[in-house]
């Protein structure tokens, strides 16, 4: 259980660089609506720290942390998922495999979290 704590660490560091990153860039992007920002500048940073706290924290979490990672971690991945279901019918320009690889660690994330909360964290194989 150890070896995937250590990997939902390395792996929750990472998303949260990526997003970070691609928050800067969305501040500054010439292109794109309010909703499709919105989802790039505030909620993936903001699941990005939420995940790397929960996945770092030894103790248990509160009621109210625990409920608020779940549903922004739930509207990261929904919105990524319906920004690439936009793009693939043409509605919004751009490529629909690159909101979907926003939606991989959080996913993961997701099913840690969850697994964690009732006491049976995941094993490694």
């Amino acid at each position: 259980m150890k070896g995937l704590r250590v990997a939902m660490v390395i792996l929750a560091s990472l998303h949260l660089a990526w997003s970070g990153l691609i928050a800067l860039v969305a501040s500054f992007a010439d292109g794109g609506s309010v909703p499709e920002r919105l989802l790039l500048s505030a909620v993936h940073p903001l699941a990005a720290i939420l995940l790397l706290y929960v996945v770092v924290s030894s103790e248990r979490l509160s009621p109210l942390i625990w409920r608020t990672t779940v549903a922004i971690l739930s509207v990261g991945i929904v919105g990524d998922i319906l920004v690439a279901v936009l793009i693939g019918q043409g509605t919004l320009r751009g490529d629909w495999p690159l909101p979907l690889t926003f939606t991989v660690v959080p996913a993961i994330g997701l099913v840690y979290i969850i697994g964690r909360r009732r006491g049976r964290q995941p094993t490694d194989g």
